[in-house]
This record gives C-alpha cells, structure tokens and sequence, in this order.
C-alpha cells in the first residue's frame, strides 16, 4: 500500500511523463551518456530496407528525407536518389492506407510504458498482475487511474514494448 505522500508523488511524476516527450528526451539522454548509438549508416540503412517495401509512414518518411537533403545541397545515396526519381517520374506513388494506422498511439503507448516501469522502479511495486482478483496495489492500475485510461490500455502498452524500454535514463533525474 502506498502512503498518501508516494501516492500524490506517483501521480505528478506519471502526469509529467505523460505531458512530455518521453522518447525523445530518452534517445538525446542516451547519447548524451554514450549509451545510444543512432549513426547515419544505421538510420540509413533502416531507411533503406523500410523502402523495399514501404508503407505510408516509411514513403512519407523516404520523400521528406530526400528533400530535406536535396534542399540543404547534400548528395542523396544511389538507393534514395533512386526512389526519389521514380516518385518524381510517378513510376511509384504513395502506398494505399492498409488498415488502422499502426504507430497511431506508439507515442502515447510509450510514455504508458515508461510510467509504469518507473512506478513500479521508484515504488517497489510490481508492474502489474494477471489476476484480475488481485487486490494488490500495480504500477499499472496507478498510471490507469491518473491517466484515466482503461487497465487493458495499460497492460496492451506494457505488452507492446515489454523489455524493450531501459531504465538507463530516468525523467525525474533530469539536471536542470
């Protein structure tokens, strides 16, 4: 059980979480204490291989990219130079949407996920359980409660990045 103090904490560290962009203050963090890696080969090789076979994010993705470079006089490489030539020629347009958009709450889904491993971090508390009968107190049902979303919201967004988060860089550990 948390005391009304951790509890008023827990709740203005989730809502900060949720208020700001959590990845991307993770990534800049991470290669601030080398800990990340994000060269130019490897985003352009990512690139590269979404291309093959895009869908409307990863060609939205390939034409701003090759604009961007193309505005700031900086060469393309062959493989991007190629894809934009056929955009311009219309030998390849913009996929059609396939179903419902796949990163539409990546974001937010994120930023669930981090809450509640920092919670269940910063609070001993487990970060959720699978008996729904359980009256034992979760990181999940914390962060489900402050950000008014439903549990199963929740636990699809700790599912969604399961390990994959790190606790290397904590908001709450950030020097000012």
């Amino acid at each position: 059980m948390l005391s009304l103090e951790d509890e008023a904490l827990a709740t203005k560290m989730i809502k900060e979480m949720l208020a700001e962009d959590v990845l991307l203050y993770n990534i800049a963090e991470g290669i601030r204490l080398d800990c990340v890696s994000l060269s130019e080969e490897q985003l352009g090789n990512a690139l590269m291989k979404a291309l093959e076979n895009p869908d409307t994010n990863d060609f939205d993705t390939g034409v701003n990219t090759a604009a961007a470079m193309l505005r700031d006089g900086v060469r393309l490489p062959g493989w991007l130079a190629a894809f934009a030539a056929d955009v311009l020629q219309g030998k390849r347009t913009r996929p059609a949407k396939r179903g419902p958009d796949p990163y539409a709450n990546w974001m937010r889904d994120y930023a669930i996920a981090r809450a509640v491993l920092e919670v269940s971090a910063r609070f001993g508390l487990p970060q959720y359980t699978n008996n729904e009968l359980s009256n034992k107190i979760t990181a999940a049902q914390i962060v489900s409660d402050t950000a008014e979303l439903s549990l199963n919201v929740v636990h699809k967004a700790i599912q969604k990045f399961g390990g994959q988060i790190s606790q290397a860089t904590l908001p709450q550990d950030k020097t000012s």
